[in-house]
């Protein structure tokens, strides 16, 4: 049942902002929690195959966990049985916790519907497989006969895995040392009060734009579908049903959403916390709202051809006072941190040489490097017609040249 409309709780921008930032877990006054607890914050956490610092899903949890480092986020996720999460195209592919499990069902039973569904045949080719020899990668799955595929091209093996992982035939809850997924049977890893269907479409949609609502503190409507890859107006007919109160902030849209925890648990300002934050993090991944709550435009250039690029090929975003005050073109080489391009913005404030100190310093330490090498002096980016013009162009100041060791592709 819809419930009527109510008066939009009045937000200022800042305090968005920092609604927005305490909601995602990145703030020194919360509580200190684990992993589990940070996914269970987030209910989606991305993941990445690109691994020139650190592989995405860990810098998301050690930018919440300053005492963690990346090596022990996939030990706490992966060592205990029953395991703390799965892989699921949630928003792109992503960890989501294995209590969520259920209410992913809508879109279980959508895949099974769709005309590429794989046929019987080859569904349980693969699952013969893996009951027979326990989890395995998508390699030992594929036939001899069968050309090797790669992410951009499918062959038959590939694309029968993708459509059975999202339509709930196969899990997979850990990874090769070579970054391979193990494929294996639902029913090993969940236990029977999880491994359920039952849920309607509504019910899942409901329950899990309620998650995606505390884990953004407030948000669009859009925003709300983005973060659960969902059609907006999916999010629109359903999300009158959550707890989500109306909320009115200067300039955003008029369907904007208040998770009421984020008012009620809403710490005070952040001191003087700096951390970079990774590239597809969740605080930052949905590029309007980003525009919207921080002025900061941020694009991910590691697909783009090297001359295209204007800040590097993997750009981390510095965030401190509730503000993305700098970016960082990061990477490790050995065990030295190095940064190939830096670039502050225009109301970067004057204690951003300290912050950028203590959030290399905390990055060191998360990911358990040893050093950091000579980093170029910070460009400061210029507000002006002509600086975003040569940013959309790929025509800014460090374009074709190198950066310290700039030899990634």
């Amino acid at each position: 049942m819809t419930r009527p409309p109510a008066t939009a709780i009045s937000v200022s921008r800042p305090e968005a902002r920092r609604l927005a930032v305490s909601a995602s877990g990145i703030h020194p006054a919360l509580p200190q929690p684990t992993v589990e607890g940070v996914l269970d914050r987030l209910h989606i956490v991305q993941l990445d195959s690109i691994n020139v610092l650190a592989r995405a899903h860990q810098l998301t949890f050690t930018s919440r966990l300053p005492h963690t480092t990346t090596t022990t986020v996939d030990a706490d996720l992966h060592t205990a049985p029953p395991p703390a999460a799965f892989e699921y195209p949630a928003h792109a592919h992503a960890l989501v916790p294995l209590n969520d499990w259920p209410l992913w069902a809508f879109r279980r039973r959508a895949t099974r519907r769709r005309p590429e569904y794989p046929p019987p045949t080859e569904r349980d080719r693969i699952l013969n497989l893996i009951r027979e020899h326990g989890p395995l990668t998508q390699h030992d799955l594929r036939p001899t006969s069968e050309k090797t595929s790669n992410g951009w091209s499918w062959g038959p093996t590939k694309q029968a895995v993708e459509f059975m992982l999202w339509a709930g035939h196969l899990i997979c809850v850990r990874r090769t040392p070579r970054w391979q997924r193990l494929l294996d049977l639902p029913e090993r890893h969940l236990p029977p009060r999880l491994h359920t269907d039952a849920q309607s479409d509504d019910e899942c949609l409901t329950a899990l734009l309620t998650h995606a609502g505390r884990a953004l503190g407030i948000a669009t409507t859009s925003d709300l579908a983005d973060y659960l890859r969902i059609p907006t107006s999916t999010a629109t007919r359903h999300v009158t049903h959550t707890p989500l109160l109306p909320a009115a902030v200067p300039g955003w849209p008029q369907s904007t959403w208040l998770h009421p925890d984020a008012l009620a648990n809403a710490p005070g300002p952040p001191g003087d916390q700096a951390v970079f934050l990774s590239p597809f993090d969740n605080l930052i991944w949905n590029r309007p709202r980003t525009q919207r709550l921080f002025g900061f435009t941020h694009t991910l250039e590691a697909y783009k051809p090297v001359h295209q690029r204007v800040h590097g090929y993997y750009v981390c975003p510095l965030l401190a006072h509730d503000q993305l005050i700098a970016r960082a073109d990061l990477a490790h080489t050995g065990h030295t941190l190095t940064t190939h391009h830096m670039t502050t913005e225009p109301d970067a404030p004057p204690e951003t040489p300290h912050l950028l100190e203590a959030a290399y310093a905390r990055l060191l330490a998360t990911t358990s490097l040893s050093t950091t090498g000579p980093s170029p002096a910070p460009e400061q980016r210029q507000r002006s017609t002509a600086a975003a013009t040569t940013a959309q162009n790929g025509m800014g100041p460090n374009r074709g040249t190198v950066h310290l060791g700039d030899g990634i592709p």
